[in-house]
């Protein structure tokens, strides 16, 4: 009988032993799906926030690259229609020149 009680009680204490053993693993999931689920979000966040910022550095760019275009276009095309305003007064007075 007292051999029955001790294994009883041996299995009684394994039982209760491995209970315990899995609600701690149980929390340790719940600790680590909680620590997974912040991170998760910080990624999330930090993705969105990189995403924009890096959306709107790149409309700055492309703006300040049309600016330049924009600046040398009408630079040349003031270049250009001064040289042309040079260059036809020139050939008007050499067409005038050879009729006198």
């Amino acid at each position: 009988m007292d051999l029955k009680i001790v294994a009883a009680t041996i299995m009684l204490l394994l039982l209760c032993s491995e209970v315990s053993s899995y609600r701690l693993q149980k929390r340790e999931v719940q600790e680590e799906d909680t620590i997974s689920q912040i991170q998760e979000a910080a990624k999330k966040y930090w993705d969105q926030v990189s995403g924009t910022a890096q959306s709107w550095s790149d409309a700055v760019k492309s703006m300040t690259v049309y600016e330049k275009a924009r600046d040398a276009y009408e630079k040349a095309t003031s270049a250009v229609s001064t040289y042309f305003g040079i260059f036809s007064d020139q050939v008007i007075h050499w067409w005038q020149d050879a009729d006198h």
